[in-house]
């Protein structure tokens, strides 16, 4: 797709915090990160994964600070929610933020929300994956350990440079640039802290005074709840959807059930009309969601653009090469979301495995896959 529909497209498909809202952070001025309390020897790689986990964030913006709160339950769902009245309660409203389903993205303002639209099963918004790849993203230089240890929040924490705050396909980054982001990333994978720096200026630092591990331990910090979709309308008159779908012809067999997993959700269809001609599609794709009894996921998603376009674009991230016998040549991603193997089928389709899981671990089950 290009324009308005790739556009709309990401939007349902990335981390949308970082895309939709930070971006808007560019033009304003914030403190950076409190000071580092140590030094590293090696790299310090995710170690557990928490199937729930809550973070309060304080975010300073232009010198003004509010309240941040992050709330993931793996592998769907989750919201991220600011408040700019003081430290929230159990019942206060948020100003701003979104709250993510299965399979619908929800966006949360002052007057109500708002449904944007369906979005393919995955990682909720503000759930990031970068924590278990580490060392594969400093191989590719898509990040840089900084070598520097902190506790935030009682987390142990190490500081890696990125190019940008991650969302979707991360980008190649350089030490010295004037435009990175330093994030702090704990043992569980989790972003406790970070430092945006834009054109040499920090315009906005956030830092967790509060993270907690496990729903018990979630429903015993007196952090709000999010607003209710249960009547939010579309915000666009053309929106995408996502219904589940029972026999899908497509270019590929049906993919097998990863060894340790189950199947999450039924086959689900992705459609994104056109907004210059809503009665034509500019996106449909398939998706089969698998999850562990951790809430680690895979997804495999086939599908096609208008114009034969792909939904990645070239030289978004460093990418490797991969040898899939059954399908062919393909290429590893790494995203802010997980990993990703991206297929160009002899059809003229897409395919796209993506997982929190090892890349290696990504790599073997694609290779699982067949043509149909």
């Amino acid at each position: 797709m290009a324009g308005p529909p790739r556009l709309a497209f990401v939007v349902v498909t990335t981390s949308v915090r970082v895309a939709l809202v930070r971006g808007i952070a560019v033009f304003l001025i914030a403190t950076p990160l409190a000071a580092c309390t140590g030094h590293r020897s090696a790299p310090a790689t995710a170690t557990t994964y928490p199937a729930a986990y809550a973070i309060r964030y304080r975010d300073l913006v232009n010198g003004v600070s509010h309240i941040e709160v992050l709330e993931v339950h793996r592998p769907f769902d989750g919201f991220d929610l600011s408040y700019t009245f003081g430290e929230p309660t159990y019942a206060m409203a948020p100003s701003g933020g979104w709250v993510s389903t299965p399979t619908a993205l929800y966006d949360v303002t002052r007057t109500g929300t708002r449904l944007v639209g369906g979005r393919q099963p995955g990682p909720p918004s503000g759930d990031e994956y970068v924590g278990a790849e580490l060392g594969e993203l400093v191989m590719r230089h898509l990040a840089v350990d900084l070598q520097v240890s902190r506790r935030i929040a009682g987390q142990r924490c190490s500081l890696y440079r990125f190019a940008s705050p991650p969302s979707g396909p991360v980008a190649p980054v350089r030490l010295k640039a004037a435009d990175h982001d330093d994030l702090c990333i704990d043992a569980a994978g989790l972003v406790v802290g970070e430092t945006w720096t834009y054109h040499g200026k920090v315009v906005e630092s956030r830092t967790a005074t509060l993270v907690a591990l496990g729903q018990n331990a979630i429903a015993h910090a007196n952090l709000p709840s999010p607003p209710s979709t249960a009547h939010a309308k579309p915000a666009a008159t053309v929106a995408p959807s996502v219904t589940p779908i029972d026999v899908p012809l497509l270019p590929i067999a049906p993919p097998p059930v990863p060894a340790g997993f189950r199947v999450a959700l039924p086959a689900q269809e992705f459609r994104l009309p056109n907004p210059d001609d809503p009665a034509s599609l500019a996106a449909r794709s398939v998706v089969w969601s698998f999850g562990d009894a951790g809430d680690q996921l895979i997804t495999v998603e086939v599908g096609s653009e208008a114009g034969g376009r792909l939904p990645w674009a070239s030289g978004d991230t460093v990418t490797r090469p991969v040898s899939l016998p059954l399908l062919g040549t393909a290429t590893s991603a790494l995203r802010s979301d997980g990993a990703e193997i991206r297929v160009v089928l002899p059809s003229g389709a897409w395919l796209r495995v993506r997982g929190t899981v090892p890349i290696g671990t990504l790599i073997a089950y694609a290779r699982q896959l067949r043509l149909r």
